[in-house]
């Protein structure tokens, strides 16, 4: 779905604009875009965001964080097979 919206820009940020379209071969229009879908996508992106969709996936022992017995074993050398 497309959908036009019209913005008014100061002439110093369509100078800017404009020299960046030339710059790159692009048109305004993508370079508006872009620039829009890099700032929405940093504000909601937190590092637990990035990691939701791995939540629940992992096979283990349900309590892998909180028994201190998975922890006894950790950081020992493994014997030679």
């Amino acid at each position: 779905m497309r959908t036009t919206l019209t913005v008014r820009l100061h002439d110093d940020l369509i100078q800017s604009l404009e020299d960046e379209a030339r710059r790159t071969n692009r048109s305004k229009g993508h370079i508006v875009r872009q620039a829009l879908e890099a700032r929405l996508r940093g504000r909601r992106g937190s590092a637990l965001d990035a990691l939701a969709k791995y939540v629940g996936i992992v096979d283990g022992p349900r309590d892998l964080s909180t028994n201190k017995r998975y922890l006894a074993v950790f950081g020992r050398k493994r014997r030679p097979r």
